[in-house]
């Protein structure tokens, strides 16, 4: 953990009437799947593997015709990435942030065929949040902020689907004072900041004495002026107390999953839930959840990625530990109608263990793209279908590699 600000990114909302699939890194957070009306051959993207012309001639095979003559496959949709890290040089080269934009045309078959290299984001820095708010796609990182000092940035640009027009870049102000480690997460134009950490100073020169929180706070988030509102404590509290977890949002609910905690091993199993008013910006109570079970055992996960899809929650990834062993479990559960979770199965593992990769689920079809492995960052792409039962097919590994290994993402298909 280089910041005790660095939290999931990894999260997802609805906005509107649209549905839309998000994912960001850490913590994995996702909505549900959904998809946009295709516009026709206009809204086509793709290309070789690089920077490619968006426009191009529609072929009676459904594939496009690009003016260089290279034919690009028709699509299905495209994944939206930013890329925060990329793998480090050097010693001195750690962290080795980045802002790169990505976007991945999905063939008829679901793969992906290739990637498309966008106008990347002003501040470099791992990823922590995204949202789409109104016609904005909104995201917080921490890195090199505003000014070459550390912090955290909120960046934004406008969306069409797709990346459009400038990026603008802001001091993400409006964090809880002395809160750190916690999960943050947009929902509607609002952005949640889940449990984390707090430090007392030492009493008579003592010690200082860090201890685990059950905080919930909501900030509002102004897209037109890129800005966060100062945060305000929702009133509820999580069941347990928790730091560096798993979170994500639906149009109805939050989930807290795994994570820091003043338990045994210091991570926690635990899962639990709130409705959300996603207009008026409230949380209800938290609810217990049944906990993790991995093979017939409790399983306790550090930052896991998240997807809601197909109405299952998936979990996948992470650390075992605090510093130790990745994970290439993946857990489902199905989401019941009142938002809450039914029995945990495992279903087909991770082609390796890895944490902050992008997660993605989209017109029944989960993506693991990027993020850490055992000894460096990864460009390998992987799809599985998911089948009616929220067990996954095999991951197909011959989706097209990203352009360069990356990890610590926001994404979104559409």
């Amino acid at each position: 953990m280089r910041s005790s600000h660095r939290t999931l990114s990894r999260m997802a909302v609805p906005v509107g009437a649209a549905l839309l699939a998000f994912a960001s890194v850490q913590c994995g957070l996702l909505g549900p799947p959904g998809d946009y009306a295709s516009g026709g051959a206009g809204d086509l993207e793709g290309g070789a593997e690089g920077s490619v012309d968006r426009d191009g001639a529609a072929l009676s095979d459904g594939n496009v015709l690009l003016p260089d003559g290279n034919t690009v496959p028709g699509t299905i949709g495209t994944i939206a990435l930013m890329a925060g890290e990329r793998q480090p040089s050097s010693p001195e080269d750690d962290p080795a942030w980045s802002a790169d934009a990505w976007s991945g045309l999905l063939a008829a078959d679901g793969r992906v065929a290739t990637w498309r290299i966008e106008k990347s984001a002003p501040i470099i820095g791992s990823f922590d949040s995204a949202g789409l708010v109104g016609g904005t796609w909104m995201m917080i990182n921490f890195g090199f902020g505003l000014n070459g000092g550390r912090g955290a940035a909120v960046q934004s640009t406008s969306w069409a689907p797709g990346i459009v027009g400038d990026w603008r870049a802001n001091r993400a102000n409006g964090a809880p004072g002395g809160l750190d480690e916690s999960s943050r997460v947009f929902f509607g134009s609002h952005l949640l900041y889940v449990g984390g950490t707090r430090t007392n100073a030492g009493v008579d020169g003592g010690s200082p004495t860090t201890f685990f929180t059950q905080e919930v706070h909501v900030a509002d988030a102004d897209a037109a002026k890129n800005e966060l509102s100062s945060s305000t404590d929702t009133g509820k509290e999580l069941v347990d107390a928790r730091a560096r977890c798993g979170a994500l949002t639906t149009s109805t609910n939050l989930y807290v999953v795994g994570g820091r905690a003043p338990v045994t091993g210091g991570l926690t199993a635990s899962v639990e839930t709130a409705k959300l008013d996603v207009a008026g910006g409230t949380v209800q109570a938290f609810a217990s959840q049944s906990a993790l079970m991995n093979a017939g055992a409790e399983y306790k996960v550090l930052q896991p990625s998240l997807v809601a899809a197909e109405g299952y929650l998936f979990v996948a990834g992470g650390r075992t530990s605090f510093a130790g062993p990745l994970t290439d479990v993946v857990l489902s559960a199905k989401i019941n109608a009142d938002g809450t979770l039914g029995t945990w199965q495992n279903v087909t593992n991770l082609p390796k263990p890895l944490h902050d990769f992008a997660f993605v689920g989209f017109k029944g079809r989960l993506y693991v793209a990027g993020g850490v492995g055992a000894t460096e960052r990864t460009n390998d792409v992987y799809s599985a279908t998911i089948n009616a039962d929220g067990t996954l097919g095999a991951w197909d590994g011959s989706n097209a590699k990203l352009p360069s290994p990356r990890s610590d993402f926001a994404a979104l298909a559409y």
